[in-house]
C-alpha cells in the first residue's frame, strides 16, 4: 500500500508522503471549521437558512483555498498548481 501511495504521488521518500497525509488532513480539518462559521453567518446575520447546498459549496470553495495555502505554507505549492493545470487542460475546450 504505501509503495502504491507513493508511485501516485510521485514522492519516494517517506516524509514526502507523510506531508501530503499532514497537508490534507491539515486543510480538511480547517475547512470544515470555517464553513461551519461562515455557515452560522449567513444563517443568523444575513438570514439565509442553512442547506445541504450551501454546505456543499462552501466546503468545496474553502478546500481549494485552504489547500493552496497549507501547500504554499508547506512548500508543495507546485505540485499542487500542476494538479490545477492538469485539471483545466481536462475542463478546457480543444479548438
Amino acid at each position: 500500500m504505501f509503495n502504491k501511495i507513493s508511485q501516485r504521488l510521485r514522492a519516494t521518500p517517506p516524509t514526502k508522503i507523510f506531508k501530503f497525509i499532514l497537508i490534507f488532513s491539515v486543510t480538511g480539518s480547517s475547512c470544515l471549521f470555517i464553513s461551519d462559521k461562515i455557515a452560522f453567518y449567513l444563517e443568523s446575520f444575513a438570514g439565509v437558512e442553512q442547506h445541504i447546498v450551501i454546505d456543499v459549496i462552501l466546503v468545496t470553495i474553502t478546500y481549494q483555498v485552504l489547500l493552496l495555502f497549507f501547500c504554499f505554507l508547506f512548500g508543495e505549492f507546485k505540485y499542487v498548481l500542476g494538479k490545477y493545470k492538469r485539471l483545466k487542460m481536462l475542463f478546457s475546450k480543444d479548438t
